[in-house]
C-alpha cells in the first residue's frame, strides 16, 4: 500500500491534534524515545487508514447509524476520523495515561508555608519561608 505526501501530512495533522503535541516538541528533544516511537507508529497507522477511508475528512458526527438493516455503534467518539491502532498508540503516550498522585511527608524537614500570597506568584517565589529540600541555600 502506498501513501501520498498529502495523506501523510493529513495523518500527521490528525495525530498531532489527538496527541496534543507537535513535531516542534520532538525536534526540540522534549519527547522521550518511547513516546516518539508511539507517535511515529500512530502516524503510520493513520496514514494507512486514511487510504481506505477517504471520506474521513468529510464525515458528519454521529454516534449510531442504521443503513440497509445494518446498524452499529462507534467504538469511541472519534472512530470516524482516527484509526484504531493510532488511537491505541496515542492512549499509551506517557502524558495521556492516568497515574495516581502520591503525597507523603517531605524529606529533609522542609515545609510549605501555610499562608501564601494569592495575588503574586513572584512574591511567593521570594518568600523567605521557602526552604530547599536538601538544606542548601535557596
Amino acid at each position: 500500500m502506498s501513501v501520498t505526501d498529502g495523506q501523510l501530512g493529513q495523518a500527521q495533522a490528525v495525530i498531532e491534534m489527538f496527541a496534543d503535541t507537535t513535531t516542534d516538541a520532538s525536534d526540540a528533544g522534549n519527547i522521550s524515545p518511547k513516546n516518539l516511537r508511539l507517535l511515529q507508529l500512530a502516524v503510520a497507522y493513520q496514514a494507512a487508514w486514511i487510504t481506505q477511508h477517504p471520506d474521513a475528512f468529510t464525515n458528519i458526527d454521529l454516534t449510531n447509524y442504521n443503513q440497509d438493516q445494518v446498524s452499529g455503534t462507534l467504538a469511541h467518539a472519534n472512530a470516524l476520523v482516527l484509526a484504531p491502532l493510532a488511537k491505541r498508540c496515542i492512549d499509551r503516550l506517557s502524558w495521556k495515561r492516568i497515574r495516581p498522585l502520591r503525597i507523603g511527608p517531605m524529606a529533609g524537614g522542609g515545609h510549605i508555608p501555610r499562608t501564601m500570597n494569592l495575588t503574586s506568584a513572584t512574591a511567593d517565589d521570594d518568600d523567605p519561608r521557602w526552604q530547599p529540600l536538601d538544606g542548601g541555600p535557596c
